[in-house]
């Protein structure tokens, strides 16, 4: 076979395998359309919409600068009550006797009064010479004994026998107006003599201190206790926690409020009344400037309405205690109260560690940093210590504020129940310097700028301006 005849053979197969393969592929694509669907069925695009959820970036605010010491404002208010007395003393005058004989006839008017008659005009009490014989008339004449304004005697303005001494106030300069506000602000409430007992069908809560003595402080608290629903009634885990047995959890030990406002009605005068329990969906809490929460075991169960309204009352000037009795920071109260908070404040719901210099531990009575409490002592028929010890207590700060206390010691035991306790269980303790340190948050959260109390003082403030 020539060169010529091969390459003829070669396209003729080559033209061969392309009609056979262009007639497979077609084929397929018959079948594909007429065989490969469901009948009535259509194809359809559709076009979808999808977003990405992109999380917000973390929130950092700048916190303003904490004092490490102490201060004392150079100016503040007292509005302790003072009583002035004026005392106007009404002596009688020693009036010349005459030996001349005595005239029965009429006198002449004195002081355009009648005879025997006195006068009183512009202040000046008068009388005539006859005017004994009326009961109330001064022997001897004319005697001045308030300001006088009619000429004569030795003093030249109504001066008689008395000299014209005056035991009167000067109504020109010593009264004035009582009526108006007077101005001033917080000064003029020390000079009208305003107390705070003034405010007490106003507000929950007011509170004065002596700027020269911290330990001076009066005024008055309503205090509430948080009323919330849990998941159980509490049981006592070994000796010497019976006094949870049964008790819900916003009241496992039920003496604590009521010790911490014994003692600081006992040590200052601050009195505190317990006004009984409030709840997150209560129309009053947003007037209350102190909530004290407690719990021990059981979780903390709240809806979102009341979170929401937790975070309106904390952002708006109020402030809560949250002490957990059981110590133990991966406990179901704590970790559910923690997260109400975060619920309640969002991003700003930052836990930070209150340092050991803030001014908390010094507003009322010294401390070098929280007290010992039921994190260092437990009652198992014997004292020991726990693994877990928190040597601090946390807080939420808003624009510089503190709004929120957390305290993973147990104070409700140590102020309700220490005292109590028998000697089975290791006690009897003393608990004055828990007791101390929580009058140390009341004190603080009524006295910090921005709370309830700063409001009601501002208010009071401008009305007196008026």
């Amino acid at each position: 076979m020539t060169l010529a005849q091969k390459l003829h053979s070669y396209r003729k197969f080559g033209l061969y395998g392309i009609i056979v393969s262009g007639l497979v592929h077609l084929s397929i694509g018959l079948f594909i359309v007429f065989f490969g669907g469901e009948k009535g069925e259509r194809i359809v695009s559709v076009e979808l919409n999808s977003y990405e959820f992109i999380k917000p970036p973390v929130k950092f605010e700048a916190q303003p600068p904490r004092f490490v010491k102490s201060f004392d404002l150079a100016k503040s208010v007292d509005y302790s009550p003072q009583t002035l007395a004026r005392q106007i003393v009404f002596s009688r005058a020693d009036a010349p006797v005459s030996n001349a004989p005595v005239n029965n006839a009429p006198a002449a008017p004195t002081s355009g009064g009648r005879a025997g008659e006195g006068s009183v005009f512009f202040g000046a009490l008068t009388a005539s010479s006859g005017a004994s014989d009326l009961g109330w008339g001064v022997p001897g004449g004319a005697t001045s004994y308030g300001r006088s304004f009619g000429v004569g005697g030795a003093g030249g303005w109504g001066a008689g026998p008395g000299d014209g001494k005056e035991w009167g106030p000067n109504f020109a300069s010593d009264v004035e107006n009582s009526r108006g506000g007077g101005g001033g602000g917080l000064s003029a409430m020390r000079d009208n003599l305003i107390s705070s007992e003034n405010f007490e069908d106003r507000f929950d809560g007011f509170i004065e201190v002596n700027p020269k003595n911290k330990k001076d402080i009066r005024g008055f608290l309503n205090i509430y206790q948080l009323e919330y629903s849990s998941t159980k009634l509490e049981k006592s885990p070994a000796t010497g926690w019976d006094v949870v047995d049964g008790q819900p959890s916003w009241n496992c030990v039920p003496q604590a409020l009521p010790s911490l406002a014994h003692y600081a009605n006992d040590s200052t005068k601050l009195r505190v009344s317990i006004r009984g329990t409030i709840r997150l969906d209560s129309k009053e809490l947003t007037t209350v400037p102190f909530i004290y929460m407690m719990g021990f075991q059981a979780a903390v169960k709240y809806t979102k309405e009341e979170a929401k309204n937790l975070g309106n009352y904390l952002r708006n000037g109020g402030f809560i205690f949250v002490d957990d009795g059981n110590a133990y920071q991966p406990g179901a109260f704590n970790i559910t109260a923690r997260q109400m908070l975060k619920d309640a404040l969002g991003y700003d719901a930052v836990f930070e560690r209150v340092p050991n210099s803030h001014p908390m531990y010094s507003v009322w009575e010294n401390f070098s940093g929280p007290p010992s409490g039921e994190d260092l002592v437990r009652y198992d028929r014997r004292v020991r210590e726990i693994k877990e010890v928190y040597p601090f207590v946390e807080s939420i700060f808003i624009n510089g504020r503190m709004v929120a206390l957390i305290s993973n010691r147990g104070y409700n035991f140590a102020w309700g129940y220490w005292k109590y306790l028998p000697s089975a269980a290791g006690g009897p303790y003393d608990n004055t310097r828990q007791l101390q340190f929580g009058l140390n948050v009341v004190v603080f959260a009524l006295t910090q700028r921005g709370g309830i109390v700063d409001q009601n003082r501002t208010k009071i403030a401008s009305e007196q301006k008026r």
